[in-house]
């Protein structure tokens, strides 16, 4: 009870300096389950007594883990903005940009606050994929989408991954220090431990069993600076090489070693001097390695993470998702065709037909869905497929040949996307400005033979070949000077 009332005197004595005054009518007390006299300690400090979970900030707090119908809020809200969005008709690329940015930044905001449940991150997923699909057929899954475009995707994040480099950039805060919550944190649950030796207890909070979980990936991404090792463990630390000493030895240490020393100890006026102890003689090249920074304030962590060349040393959120996030095999294919100096919907577009996801007759057929006939618009003599409505179709190979005219060029035998691409990408050499005209004539063409094709299914109306050669060079001459 007195250091109730000893918080109540502090409250009203900040309330006398700042003007700032405690409405106790409206304030609540929140005890966890294991503090007794819940009632009398409230009644102490003035304020009625609340009960957990509650929100705060739009955050749900509670005592355990956060559970799906704690994170309710975040779903409906992920739903409501949907719902408002798809009365606008957007395009897919303005889909994706929408998913990209709003719903990135609502979630970032949870991640940073409290560990999501994946059942509540698989519906958030959800809704942003029946989002960008419209509610209907996925041509691509989340999964494939959620890639770095250099890698078969558009360039979205998935939510599990951004889970995981919220929770890295936590872990990265507490082991940096100076703010009142890591030295909060630090007092509290690792008292005199060191934090990457440190086990994990039951009776640690949520978050911070989080973010010891998080020391694997974190102690690869870090870099140790060096001054007069006194606030480094000589053993434990990873300095050497994102590896501690321990590490390096098998995890086995002499018990005569000395654990807690510092690196203070083989230092000796800004030098090192291994060989001053017997237990480190044998890591003397691996600790010669690393560099003595005498103009440093004190010993500090860098971030060294993938991405950070500029060698700042400050935490990059990009750098952290791409250590955490699954890695797939880079093509030169999509290298091209997300280059700069094209409009997004023409790149979108290529990118579909690249992957073969486009909505041509024959695939929805295949996907069982009925229509009355499968014959190409185009021509009107072979079934519509990608492959014949873009490279066999006599209009689109009418249209390729006279793109590789413009450029100077025979574009072969082989009809299909990849050899045109390997077509371009091998005259590409000739001058700078080659490339990126033959990117927008390719994407460019692409998107108008689709264009065209839509609109005698759907509008019923019919553009000659010459026109739409002319509406591909207008393109070209905005996009392409």
């Amino acid at each position: 009870m007195r250091g109730m009332r000893a918080l109540s005197d502090i409250m009203e004595e900040f309330g006398r300096l700042s003007g700032l005054q405690l409405n106790r009518k409206k304030s609540r007390v929140y005890f966890s389950s294991r503090c007794t006299q819940q009632e009398e300690r409230a009644f102490a400090l003035g304020v009625d007594r609340g009960e957990l979970p509650v929100k705060y900030l739009g955050d749900p707090l509670t005592v355990n883990y956060a559970r799906e119908q704690d994170c309710h809020s975040l779903v409906d809200f992920a739903q409501r903005r949907v719902e408002g969005w798809q009365a606008a008709g957007l395009s897919f690329g303005g889909r994706i940009e929408l998913v990209r940015s709003v719903i990135a930044g609502i979630t970032m905001f949870w991640f940073q606050s409290i560990q999501i449940p994946t059942a509540t991150i698989r519906k958030v997923e959800a809704i942003c994929a029946d989002f960008i699909w419209r509610g209907g057929m996925h041509a691509i899954s989340w999964d494939q989408l959620c890639r770095p475009r250099e890698e078969g995707g558009v360039g979205l994040r998935t939510l599990h991954a951004v889970r995981k480099a919220a929770c890295e950039k936590m872990a990265w805060r507490f082991i940096k220090g100076g703010s009142l919550w890591a030295d909060w944190m630090a007092n509290r649950y690792l008292r005199r431990n060191n934090f990457w030796a440190c086990r994990i207890d039951n009776n640690f909070s949520v978050t911070f069993k989080a973010i010891l979980r998080c020391r694997p990936v974190l102690q690869t991404a870090i870099c140790r600076n060096m001054k007069d090792g006194t606030t480094t463990d000589l053993w434990l630390d990873p300095w050497v090489g994102s590896r501690s000493l321990l590490e390096i030895l098998g995890g086995q240490l002499d018990r005569e070693a000395g654990r807690g020393l510092t690196c203070s100890r083989i230092i000796r006026e800004g030098v090192w001097r291994p060989e001053t102890y017997p237990y480190t003689t044998q890591l003397a090249e691996e600790i010669r390695l690393v560099t003595i920074d005498e103009s440093q304030q004190a010993d500090s962590w860098s971030w060294a993470g993938p991405g950070t060349g500029g060698g700042s040393g400050l935490f990059c959120f990009r750098s952290c998702y791409d250590l955490v996030r699954s890695h797939h095999n880079r093509t030169e294919e999509m290298d091209f065709i997300w280059g700069k100096g094209v409009a997004r919907k023409m790149q979108l577009c290529a990118y579909r037909l690249l992957r073969g996801r486009l909505m041509t007759r024959d695939r929805l057929l295949r996907f069982g869905i009925q229509i009355t006939d499968a014959k190409c618009v185009l021509c009107n003599e072979e079934d519509e497929s990608m492959g014949h409505i873009f490279f066999v179709c006599p209009v689109s190979w009418h249209i390729w040949t006279e793109q590789c005219s413009q450029l100077r060029g025979g574009v072969g035998t082989d009809r299909d996307i990849r050899s045109i691409l390997n077509w371009i990408r091998d005259h590409s050499g000739r001058d700078p400005g080659w490339a990126r005209r033959a990117r927008v004539r390719l994407a460019a063409s692409v998107w108008h033979i689709w264009k065209e094709r839509n609109r005698r299914i759907f509008e019923g109306l019919t553009t000659p070949p010459i026109g739409i050669l002319h509406s591909i060079e207008f393109d070209v001459s905005v996009m392409a000077p």
